[in-house]
């Protein structure tokens, strides 16, 4: 019985592990794409492979475009927040489940050991 129980214990911890290794890979692929929609909104299309070092040093030191890659920043994260807030109620929904599916396992294990020995002291 202790076996059963330490056994799904370990299992939902390990699956736990697995939902947040899977929501954190999730939110770095979903930064990366914002990163990258939010510099090429903000050169006007191009990718910053496109551009030179010396276009980008005086794009860096340009208050116009600073200003602008903050206002594009802010409307970028504005229409993906909703992915990060889905991202984060899965993980939470997920590791909810887990813990629920494990809590009633080891009580069904229990129960079950205990009306074996009640069974048996009869």
């Amino acid at each position: 019985m202790k076996k059963k129980v330490y056994l799904s214990i370990f299992i939902s911890l390990i699956l736990a592990m697995f939902v947040t290794a899977a929501g954190s890979i999730f939110g770095e692929k979903l930064t990366n794409h914002l990163r990258n929609e939010t510099i090429e909104t903000a050169l006007g299309g191009r990718s910053i492979a496109d551009v030179s070092k010396e276009e980008a040093d005086s794009l860096m030191r340009s208050l116009e475009f600073a200003q602008r890659l903050v206002a594009i920043e802010e409307e970028v994260s504005g229409k993906y927040w909703w992915l990060v807030g889905a991202n984060f109620l899965i993980q939470f929904l997920l590791i909810i489940l887990i813990c629920f599916v494990c809590g009633k396992f080891v009580i069904h294990v229990i129960s079950k050991h205990g009306n074996q020995k009640s069974i048996l002291s009869d």
